[in-house]
Order: structure tokens, then sequence, then C-alpha cells
């Protein structure tokens, strides 16, 4: 009896240990054969990867492209699989106006790089010469029309306002009238039949005259559309 119950034990014992390890093999180790070609396929995309890598690597070295060349030209406005693409993106950005002249000098002298030898070659190096030739000059016109565009940008804003400011003072039961004129529309007149001295003074102790001058206008005015008028200059 003894010997039967330890044999029973030993066979429940076994039976339990071959279970787990069938579990643990199937959790851990065991693969579908559709698990098993899809882990052979990324591996092999991965190789792919690798492979293009290595090959990039190998061609930078041998154009000898610095960082700063490989970080612009990894820059791109449309879409670039081939060298042809990447030359139409670099002039693409040209013709946008929408660049840094010191960031298109490195594009270009990285480019000239990598169309050496090439059909496109002549064009971009004309190209790379012309943009170090007249940097400053195009530096110096991007600042202006940089300041050219905001100024736009403001005196719209400050249009804008004038409109956005009429109203408030309406809801407020105030029947102001608000023109916004002058040059860059920097000047505001605003206009009330009950506008004094007293009103005046409001405006400078409630810092209102301050609070018109942060939105960029330079010239406000008092008026009660008869005799009064009274106004603040700032200078700018």
């Amino acid at each position: 009896m003894k010997s039967t119950e330890k044999a029973r034990q030993t066979v429940l014992i076994l039976g339990l240990v071959m279970i787990f390890i069938s579990t643990f093999y199937i959790n851990f180790f065991y693969k579908s054969e559709e698990e098993i070609f899809a882990e052979k396929e990324r591996k092999e995309e991965l190789d792919k990867i690798s492979v293009k890598k290595i090959a990039e690597e190998n061609e930078i070295k041998r154009l000898g492209l610095t960082k700063n060349e490989i970080e612009i030209l990894n820059q791109h406005e449309i879409a670039v699989k081939n060298l042809s693409e990447e030359v139409k993106n670099a002039y693409y950005i040209l013709k946008s106006q929408k660049y840094f002249i010191d960031t298109e000098i490195i594009r270009f002298t990285g480019l000239a790089k990598k169309t050496k030898g090439s059909e496109f070659e002549d064009k971009v190096i004309k190209t790379r010469d012309s943009l170090v030739k007249n940097e400053k000059a195009i530096g110096r016109k991007q600042v202006a029309d940089l300041d050219k565009k905001q100024s736009t940008e403001e005196s719209e804003g400050r249009l804008k306002y004038g409109g956005d400011f009429r109203n408030l003072l309406l809801d407020r039961n105030l029947d102001i009238k608000v023109k916004v004129f002058g040059k860059n529309n920097k000047k505001i007149k605003l206009t009330y039949v009950l506008f004094n001295d007293v009103w005046f003074r409001k405006f400078e102790t409630l810092g209102y005259f301050d609070m018109i001058h942060e939105k960029g206008f330079t010239h406000i005015e008092l008026s009660d559309g008869y005799g009064y008028g009274r106004g603040v200059q700032y200078s700018n």
C-alpha cells in the first residue's frame, strides 16, 4: 500500500512538473507558423534598414559632409526620395523666400558635395557661390521684409482693435466713437460728448492711456466733438 501511494504521488508530481514545463514553453518559447513568419519579416526589414543606414553613413564619409550639412539637408519641404528631388527641394525653399541665408549656404554647400559629377553640379555650385557673395545683401533684405510684414500685421491689428474697442464701450453703455488713423494706424481718437478734463484725468490715473498705448498707439486723443480736445503723445 505504501509503495503504491508513493508511486501515485511520484506520478502526480511528475505530471504537475510536465504541465508546468509545457505551460512555460507555450508562453515563452512556442511560436506558431504565423509568428515565425512575422518575426522573419521583421528581421529582414531590420536588416534592410541596417544595410541602408551603413550605406548612408559610408556615403556621408565619402562625400565629406559635416554634421550641420547633414542636419540641414535632412530638412525637407517636399518629399525627397532621390538626388533629383533633393535638388528640387533646395530650390523650392529658395523660391519660397522662407529661409535663413546662413542655413541655405550650408544646405547648398552640402548639396554641392552630393551632386559632384552629376548633371546638377554646375547649377548647385553657382547658386551656392551666389548665396555666399550676396549673403549680406540678402540678409538685409530679409530683415527689411520681415519688419515690413510685422509692421503691416501690427497696423491691421490696431485697426481691428479700434472696432473691438468701440463695441466694448457700447456694451458698457458708452457711446464713444473710435477712429484709428495715421501712418501704420498709430493714432486713435475717442469722441464723446461728455469728454472734458475730468475724463482726461481719469484716463491718466486709471491707466487707460497706457493700456491703449500697449496696443502700439503713439497718439491718443479725447474729443467732445465740438470744442474740447486733448491728447497724449508717446515717443514709440
